[in-house]
């Protein structure tokens, strides 16, 4: 059973939401949106260390890309627009946000 892990919130105002990146496992995936888009920018932030953990654990994360340009913020992961969301969300069998 497979976990799509959407976060929202920005690495400095809530370093415990980057801790459901310890939760998942291969096959699960990672979207960070809204103000979570921050932890997938250059700079290092909280979340770096456990999206980095993850991905290495074969966990797919992808930041969404309206988010990062509303923010400005650039990134190497694999980016999805609203759409590519949708589809991510209907290809795991739960979502916790």
């Amino acid at each position: 059973m497979s976990t799509l892990f959407i976060l929202s919130h920005a690495p400095h105002a809530d370093p415990n939401e980057a801790e459901k990146l310890n939760l998942a496992r291969p096959g699960d995936a990672v979207a960070l949106i809204e103000d979570a888009v921050y932890g997938a920018g250059a700079a290092p932030t909280p979340m770096t260390p456990l999206l980095e953990a993850a991905a290495s654990r074969g966990v797919q994360v992808f930041a969404l890309e309206p988010d990062l340009h509303a923010r400005g913020v650039t990134t190497t992961l694999p980016t999805v627009d609203y759409g590519g969301l949708v589809d991510l969300i209907a290809a795991h069998d739960r979502s916790v946000h």
